[in-house]
């Protein structure tokens, strides 16, 4: 069961960046944001009602607010940059989230580095300045992107990493499913009061919209939105945190996958080479501890 859950939360995950990028060429990336944060709010409803959970807010809402901004922010960014990048460069510049997490708790919230976690730094920032390098050499959406798309995946990064610290700070006063469902409800209204400016420079052609179109977004807002943080949370309550981690592995290998089958994306060698020194870095930042005492 475990093994099915985890390859099941794997493979949706993996899928999102795939599945974006084929939508947001019919749906403009804010009306996008919009629809998929409000189907995934519908979509959570019932099991809101299910667990009774507390949607009352607590006297302090800034970090709540921020938090539900930041995560608003991401979704924006990911769906704008990854028009202009490829969907294998998209996923493996989210690899090293925990390790962005981990530096951004030691700038704010004075948590401190170990070695490995500074050695697995510097490994994962040298192959991510490979990755940007290339794009700024070769400017090629089928391997390592364009400038601006990476930019934008980089600051939708940031803004994620962001959302997870100030998350913290909520953690301990609203449940995960009630974070989730303000995250989707605030996410809906804030793209939605930036949907007259996109419409001006980027008309909806409703014509345009296919039937794999509207079944792409249903599934973005319910496997890759709703479902798969279900299955993520499965997954840390049954397992530990080293195999929880190793999502973060497989994910862009399905990724690369799609991208490859569905976008016709090449593996270049200095593609592999640098995507090989993030992955290590972040294994060697955030899951070696956990894997020697693992097998031990």
């Amino acid at each position: 069961m475990t093994l099915l859950v985890f390859l099941l939360a794997s493979i949706i995950g993996g899928s999102n960046a795939a599945l974006v990028k084929f939508t947001v060429n019919q749906f403009p990336p804010v009306v996008l944001v919009a629809l998929r944060a409000f189907l995934a709010t519908l979509f959570t409803l019932p099991f809101i009602y299910l667990q009774k959970s507390e949607l009352r807010l607590s006297n302090d809402k800034k970090y709540l607010i921020v938090a539900n901004f930041l995560f608003a922010l991401n979704w924006l960014f990911f769906a704008t940059g990854v028009q202009h990048t490829s969907v294998i460069m998209s996923q493996v510049l989210y690899v090293p989230t925990s390790l962005i997490v981990a530096f951004l708790g030691f700038l704010f919230l004075k948590e401190k580095l170990s070695l490995s976690q500074i050695f697995g730094l510097m490994l994962t920032l040298f192959g991510m300045s490979i990755l940007i390098y290339g794009s700024a050499k070769s400017q090629d959406l089928l391997s390592f992107g364009t400038p601006l798309g990476n930019v934008l995946i980089i600051l939708g990064l940031l803004s994620w990493s962001l959302y997870t610290i100030v998350s913290r700070k909520i953690s301990q006063v609203y449940t995960p499913l009630t974070i989730t469902f303000y995250n989707f409800l605030l996410t809906t209204l804030f793209a939605s009061l930036i949907i007259p400016i996109e419409l001006k420079s980027r008309g909806l052609i409703l014509t345009n919209i296919t039937t794999g179109g509207i079944l792409s977004l249903l599934s973005i807002a319910f496997f890759n939105s709703v479902l798969f943080f279900g299955l993520y949370q499965w997954v840390i309550k049954h397992t530990s945190a080293f195999i929880s981690s190793l999502i973060l592995y497989t994910t862009p290998i399905i990724a690369a996958f799609t991208g490859i089958i569905f976008f016709n994306e090449r593996l270049t060698f200095n593609l592999v080479a640098a995507s090989i020194l993030i992955f290590l870095g972040v294994f060697f930042a955030t899951s070696y501890q956990y894997a020697i005492n693992y097998f031990k």
